[in-house]
């Protein structure tokens, strides 16, 4: 656990790195407090955070965590059946209907057929969104 510790100090002193963690790292990082405290600092201050081989339940988990460390609002993208709790434990989801099947897409609050359609969902309902508040005030 010193090891992890020890490479999230070194993480934060460099600029323009992705932080990359495996399913196994993350869950002894999740037992512990101070640990998990220090990994959702860093990981908030990268600018890319990339979790891989990990299970269904940790991508939840970590999409929840991130909500609530940072008091911001999660937008999670999925294709696959293993993405559903992700999507659903986050404000905004987007489903990717794709060879894994539909799972993600019935459970998402939006639903596209490729990945590269994603730009235009965000910048359209952005700017919705953004026209909608100045209209409100």
């Amino acid at each position: 656990m010193r090891d992890v510790e020890m490479s999230l100090e070194e993480f934060e002193k460099k600029t323009n790195t992705l932080l990359m963690i495996d399913g196994t790292t993350l869950d002894i990082i999740l037992s512990k407090a101070t640990l998990e405290e220090n990994f959702f600092t860093s990981a908030t201050k990268a600018p890319a955070v990339c979790v891989c081989r990990c299970s269904p339940t940790q991508k939840a988990i970590i999409t929840k965590k991130i909500g609530e460390f940072t008091g911001k609002r999660t937008c999670s993208v999925g294709d696959g059946g293993n993405d559903v709790g992700m999507i659903l434990e986050s404000c905004v989801g987007v489903g990717i209907v794709g060879k894994e099947g539909k799972q993600a897409s019935l459970a998402a609050d939006f639903s596209i057929d490729e990945f590269k359609h994603l730009r235009r969902l965000i910048l359209w309902h952005g700017r919705l969104s953004y026209k909608r508040s100045a209209l409100l005030s």
